[in-house]
């Protein structure tokens, strides 16, 4: 007599909910890292494009041009560190995203976004 092997069905059951928790969860991380590398490809722009002699105002308001245009709402324009040192110019930002999940419980992301030129 053989033995039967593979999956029963509740443990096939807890496999598919652990699989469907698990694609739930991916799908609603994509946004946040979409945000992340939109910030860190504007930051790159907007560092490569702006004359480094420029007050810290135009890096700002050529950076509050690739937010209004993208998904950049977790970031604060004001918020923005510019330094300028010998002729280079860095730019930076920690901020924190929050994905809710269900009920009271969520995820938090910590980004630090930067770019120097």
């Amino acid at each position: 007599m053989k033995r039967q092997k593979g999956l029963s069905l509740v443990s096939a059951f807890l496999v598919g909910i652990f699989l469907i928790a698990a694609l739930i969860l991916g799908f609603k991380m994509v946004p946040v890292y979409n945000e992340y590398y939109s910030a860190q490809k504007a930051f790159n722009a907007v560092v490569h494009d702006v004359d480094p002699m420029s007050p810290p105002a135009a890096f700002r308001s050529a950076f509050q041009r690739f937010k209004d245009v993208g998904d950049l709402d977790s970031i604060d324009v004001q918020a923005i560190d510019i330094s300028k040192d010998s002729g280079k110019v860095t730019m930076q930002i920690a901020y924190r995203r929050e994905l809710p999940l269900f009920a009271n419980i969520g995820l938090y992301f910590n980004f630090n976004v930067s770019a120097t030129k």
